[in-house]
Protein backbone atom coordinates (compact mmCIF):
# COMPACT_ATOMS: atom_id res chain seq x y z
CA UNK A 1 0.00 0.00 0.00
CA UNK A 2 1.39 3.43 -1.01
CA UNK A 3 0.63 6.77 0.63
CA UNK A 4 -1.24 7.96 -2.39
CA UNK A 5 -3.74 5.00 -2.69
CA UNK A 6 -4.16 5.80 1.52
CA UNK A 7 -5.00 9.62 0.35
CA UNK A 8 -8.38 8.07 -1.31
CA UNK A 9 -9.52 5.95 1.20
CA UNK A 10 -13.03 6.98 2.72
CA UNK A 11 -12.54 6.76 6.27
CA UNK A 12 -15.83 4.28 7.32
CA UNK A 13 -18.41 5.70 9.43
CA UNK A 14 -18.60 6.09 12.85
CA UNK A 15 -21.85 5.14 13.92
CA UNK A 16 -22.57 7.32 17.31
CA UNK A 17 -22.72 5.37 20.60
CA UNK A 18 -25.57 7.28 22.00
CA UNK A 19 -29.04 5.27 21.59
CA UNK A 20 -32.77 7.14 23.08
CA UNK A 21 -35.41 4.92 24.02
CA UNK A 22 -38.70 5.95 25.09
CA UNK A 23 -38.99 5.96 29.29
CA UNK A 24 -40.84 3.20 30.83
CA UNK A 25 -42.63 3.17 33.68
CA UNK A 26 -39.50 1.26 35.29
CA UNK A 27 -37.25 3.95 34.41
CA UNK A 28 -39.41 6.84 36.15
CA UNK A 29 -36.78 6.87 38.93
CA UNK A 30 -33.66 6.96 36.15
CA UNK A 31 -35.49 10.06 34.53
CA UNK A 32 -36.21 12.10 37.80
CA UNK A 33 -32.18 11.24 39.01
CA UNK A 34 -31.16 12.68 35.78
CA UNK A 35 -33.34 15.62 35.45
CA UNK A 36 -32.50 16.61 38.93
CA UNK A 37 -28.22 16.34 38.14
CA UNK A 38 -28.76 17.88 34.72
CA UNK A 39 -31.42 20.92 35.63
CA UNK A 40 -30.34 24.11 37.07
CA UNK A 41 -33.89 23.79 38.87
CA UNK A 42 -33.78 20.69 40.63
CA UNK A 43 -36.26 21.34 43.39
CA UNK A 44 -38.82 21.47 39.95
CA UNK A 45 -38.16 17.94 39.84
CA UNK A 46 -39.86 15.71 42.32
CA UNK A 47 -41.68 12.26 42.40
CA UNK A 48 -45.15 13.84 41.59
CA UNK A 49 -48.44 12.17 40.64
CA UNK A 50 -49.13 13.96 38.42
CA UNK A 51 -45.51 13.10 36.80
CA UNK A 52 -46.52 9.72 36.53
CA UNK A 53 -49.87 9.98 35.63
CA UNK A 54 -48.79 12.27 32.10
CA UNK A 55 -46.44 9.96 31.34
CA UNK A 56 -47.88 6.50 31.98
CA UNK A 57 -51.57 6.27 32.49
CA UNK A 58 -54.50 6.74 29.56
CA UNK A 59 -54.78 9.54 27.74
CA UNK A 60 -50.80 9.89 28.14
CA UNK A 61 -49.94 13.65 27.73
CA UNK A 62 -46.46 13.54 28.00
CA UNK A 63 -43.36 11.48 26.45
CA UNK A 64 -39.80 11.12 27.56
CA UNK A 65 -37.01 9.33 26.12
CA UNK A 66 -33.73 8.67 27.99
CA UNK A 67 -30.11 8.93 25.85
CA UNK A 68 -27.99 5.81 26.73
CA UNK A 69 -24.57 5.13 25.73
CA UNK A 70 -24.38 1.25 26.41
CA UNK A 71 -25.74 0.48 30.09
CA UNK A 72 -25.41 4.53 31.25
CA UNK A 73 -27.78 7.20 31.33
CA UNK A 74 -26.08 10.36 29.90
CA UNK A 75 -29.29 12.10 28.75
CA UNK A 76 -33.06 12.95 28.63
CA UNK A 77 -35.59 15.04 26.96
CA UNK A 78 -39.36 15.41 28.22
CA UNK A 79 -42.27 16.69 26.09
CA UNK A 80 -46.24 17.27 26.58
CA UNK A 81 -48.87 18.03 24.26
CA UNK A 82 -50.85 21.37 23.34
CA UNK A 83 -52.76 22.98 20.77
CA UNK A 84 -51.78 26.44 18.85
CA UNK A 85 -54.53 28.54 17.65
CA UNK A 86 -52.61 30.54 15.50
CA UNK A 87 -50.94 27.35 13.62
CA UNK A 88 -54.78 25.80 14.07
CA UNK A 89 -52.93 22.32 15.28
CA UNK A 90 -51.72 20.63 17.70
CA UNK A 91 -48.00 21.00 19.32
CA UNK A 92 -45.18 19.15 20.91
CA UNK A 93 -43.80 21.25 23.24
CA UNK A 94 -40.19 20.18 24.09
CA UNK A 95 -39.99 20.99 28.33
CA UNK A 96 -36.85 20.20 28.90
CA UNK A 97 -33.66 17.98 26.82
CA UNK A 98 -30.41 17.68 28.55
CA UNK A 99 -27.15 15.69 28.85
CA UNK A 100 -23.83 15.24 30.52
CA UNK A 101 -21.14 17.54 29.04
CA UNK A 102 -19.18 14.86 27.64
CA UNK A 103 -22.30 13.63 25.69
CA UNK A 104 -23.76 17.02 25.31
CA UNK A 105 -23.70 17.34 21.18
CA UNK A 106 -24.19 13.41 20.49
CA UNK A 107 -26.93 12.91 22.86
CA UNK A 108 -29.24 16.05 22.56
CA UNK A 109 -29.05 15.49 18.50
CA UNK A 110 -30.56 12.23 18.57
CA UNK A 111 -32.75 12.97 21.99
CA UNK A 112 -33.82 16.52 19.70
CA UNK A 113 -34.21 13.95 16.48
CA UNK A 114 -36.05 11.26 18.45
CA UNK A 115 -38.69 14.09 19.29
CA UNK A 116 -38.96 15.63 16.19
CA UNK A 117 -40.54 12.29 14.89
CA UNK A 118 -42.64 11.45 17.70
CA UNK A 119 -44.32 14.97 16.85
CA UNK A 120 -44.47 13.51 13.36
CA UNK A 121 -45.74 10.94 14.25
CA UNK A 122 -48.58 12.31 16.53
CA UNK A 123 -49.70 14.52 13.92
CA UNK A 124 -48.38 17.23 15.28
CA UNK A 125 -48.33 20.59 13.15
CA UNK A 126 -45.52 22.51 14.78
CA UNK A 127 -42.30 21.48 17.18
CA UNK A 128 -42.17 24.36 20.36
CA UNK A 129 -39.15 24.63 22.73
CA UNK A 130 -37.65 27.69 24.85
CA UNK A 131 -34.43 28.93 24.26
CA UNK A 132 -33.28 32.07 25.20
CA UNK A 133 -30.26 32.48 22.93
CA UNK A 134 -31.27 30.83 19.85
CA UNK A 135 -28.22 27.96 20.39
CA UNK A 136 -30.73 25.34 20.65
CA UNK A 137 -32.07 26.28 17.01
CA UNK A 138 -28.59 26.21 15.76
CA UNK A 139 -27.35 23.35 16.97
CA UNK A 140 -30.50 21.44 16.09
CA UNK A 141 -30.34 22.15 12.73
CA UNK A 142 -33.55 24.12 12.46
CA UNK A 143 -32.68 27.25 10.90
CA UNK A 144 -36.35 27.80 9.90
CA UNK A 145 -37.58 27.86 13.34
CA UNK A 146 -38.47 31.25 14.24
CA UNK A 147 -38.28 33.10 17.77
CA UNK A 148 -42.02 33.56 19.24
CA UNK A 149 -40.31 35.51 22.16
CA UNK A 150 -38.02 33.32 23.56
CA UNK A 151 -40.02 30.13 22.06
CA UNK A 152 -39.03 28.33 19.33
CA UNK A 153 -41.76 27.19 17.06
CA UNK A 154 -40.60 24.73 13.65
CA UNK A 155 -43.52 24.14 11.52
CA UNK A 156 -43.88 20.08 10.41
CA UNK A 157 -45.73 20.57 7.55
Amino acid sequence: MTATSLLFRAPAPVASPVTVRPVRREDASTLLRMARELDADAAAWTDLLEFHEALFDAPVRAWAWLACVGNDTVGHAVATVGFSLRARGYCLQLDTLRARNEWRIAAESVLFEEVRATARRLGCVQLQWHDTNGEAARRFGAPDARADGIRHVMSLA
